[in-house]
């Protein structure tokens, strides 16, 4: 049964908050249309859990993806969730890929890592884009009229996605972030913890409290094993954890694989190429296809969808 849910929580006497992702409904979605070696996998999976946490603390309507671009074999990755609830992803690799690293512990569930970062990216980037949704006659919902797509370049200087990430959270945002990812049978879970700003007007008692309340969660959450993570459920989780501190865990929210692939899309692809390679195509195979690349999804054109897509209008009579 699948269980891509997203939780909330929140602690009730620090400026913290947390959420906590499972996926694997979704991986499956994926995973079974491409074939993807191991790390590549949990590189991927471990993107998307990314996406989730960081959408669900968006407050508007539009898509967070996460896509990197490097020199190493993993040429390209992407990871998106629009809506804070429709997630898709894809990857592109070319030669061998390090294998993955397996973690067992007594007890627990084991899970795989990709080993370093850097030996599947290489010399490269990645970034984070926001890209709210327009409505015809409406504004963006809890945003600016003129809100724009805003991209952030996360710095690949650590091993791991998540080390880079929360060191993005720390010089970028300037929020104090821990995150916390398990992949264990095409399962990814994800944990993230977040200090809240703290209000202009906080004394220095409440901010020295603050500091040390942050400090010891962080040092509750750095014992967190990552079998622990992949097996337990969030209330046990939690509790395991921060049971000394009171929380309040909000209702999962279900999330879905989704892509945006349409007819109409595939279409204005084929309107952006030459016209004479097509009509080639045509001819030779009596049939143009598209298919895409992330949820396989097969769009069919013969001769006469494909006068229409450079010649709209009524088709010729003969």
């Amino acid at each position: 049964m699948s269980q891509d849910l997203l939780h909330r929580f929140s602690f009730r006497t620090a400026p913290i908050r947390g959420q906590w992702v499972r996926l694997d409904g979704v991986l499956d979605e994926m995973l079974q249309r491409q074939d993807y070696p191991p790390a590549v996998r949990v590189l991927l999976a471990e993107m998307l859990a990314a996406v989730s946490l960081m959408a669900d603390g968006i407050k508007f309507k539009g898509a967070v993806a996460l896509q990197s671009r490097g020199s190493g074999p993993v040429t390209t990755a992407l990871a998106e969730c629009r809506d804070q609830k429709l997630l898709r992803g894809i990857a592109r690799w070319e030669g061998e890929i390090p294998a993955g690293h397996t973690h067992e512990a007594p007890a627990e569930r084991p899970t795989v890592h990709y080993g370093e970062l850097a030996d599947l990216i290489g010399e490269g980037r990645m970034a984070i884009t926001l890209t709210p949704t327009r409505e015809k006659g409406r504004d963006n919902e809890g945003g600016a009229p003129d809100l724009n797509s805003y991209q952030g370049v996360v710095s690949l200087e650590s091993g791991s996605l998540a080390a880079n990430l929360e060191a993005y959270f720390a010089n970028s945002e300037q929020l104090p972030t821990r995150l916390f990812f398990a992949f264990a049978r095409d399962t990814v879970t994800g944990l993230l913890l977040q200090r809240l700003p703290t209000p202009d007007n906080a004394t220095e008692v409440e901010l020295e409290h603050q500091d040390v309340l942050w400090q010891e969660v962080d040092i509750l959450a750095s014992t967190l094993r990552p079998g622990e993570l992949a097996e337990l459920p969030v209330e046990t989780l939690l509790r395991r954890l921060f049971h000394e501190h009171p929380l309040t865990l909000q209702p999962g929210r279900a999330l879905s694989f989704s892509c945006t692939c349409s007819r109409e899309r595939a279409e204005r692809m084929l309107q952006a190429l030459p016209k004479e390679e097509i009509l080639e195509l045509l001819e030779t195979q009596g049939m143009v296809d598209v298919t895409c690349e992330v949820c396989g999804a097969r769009y069919e054109y013969d001769r006469l969808h494909t006068h229409l897509i450079y010649e709209p209008g009524e088709p010729p009579i003969h």
